[in-house]
């Protein structure tokens, strides 16, 4: 990761409360900025995104302690050998990994589509205040909580849009 523009950054806790509470009193061009950043998207595609000024609005929200760059994936190393054949007579089933054997950094990876999304459908009916509405989905740290509280987001949609509605709304979003 030599280029500037290939790094990735994630929001903190005080990042993730600052869009939650605004309370930090940043300007309009750094909280849209805090927003988009959701540790996936590298600096380039949120230049697309924010503008020209990206660089300087997400380095500004790292000094604030609002960002944080992300670690880089491990990369495997060629000399080391690969995984063992099994033993012909034996059978393997397929056993996708359970919670309890996913670490924090793989539930965060394999939920922040899924929030994503969640907020982009939100969006069009709460404007800036999805984020607020989708506080609990936004902060669930186990796939478990995630579901909880996307059938709580889902109770909270139907008030406004009614039940059918906001049970198309939502469709999709739960984690396979």
């Amino acid at each position: 990761m030599d280029d500037p523009g290939d790094r990735v950054y994630r929001k903190t806790d005080r990042g993730m409360e600052e869009v939650r509470l605004r309370s930090g009193g940043l300007s309009a061009r750094s909280r849209t900025a805090l927003i988009l950043v959701n540790g996936v998207d590298s600096l380039v595609a949120l230049r697309a995104k924010i503008g020209p000024d990206a660089d300087a609005l997400v380095e500004a929200l790292a000094d604030q302690g609002h960002v944080e760059p992300v670690a880089p994936p491990a990369r495997r190393v060629a000399d080391s050998p690969g995984p063992q054949p099994l033993p012909v007579d034996i059978a393997v089933e397929s056993v996708a990994p359970r919670e309890a054997e996913m670490s924090a950094a793989e539930v965060r990876e394999r939920l922040a589509p899924l929030r994503r999304e969640a907020l982009a459908r939100l969006a069009p009916h709460y404007g800036p205040d999805a984020v607020v509405v989708a506080g609990p989905l936004l902060e669930a740290a186990t796939l478990e909580d995630y579901c909880k509280a996307l059938e709580a987001l889902e109770s909270k949609v139907s008030v406004n849009l009614g039940r059918k509605q906001a049970i198309k709304l939502l469709a999709g979003l739960k984690p396979d």
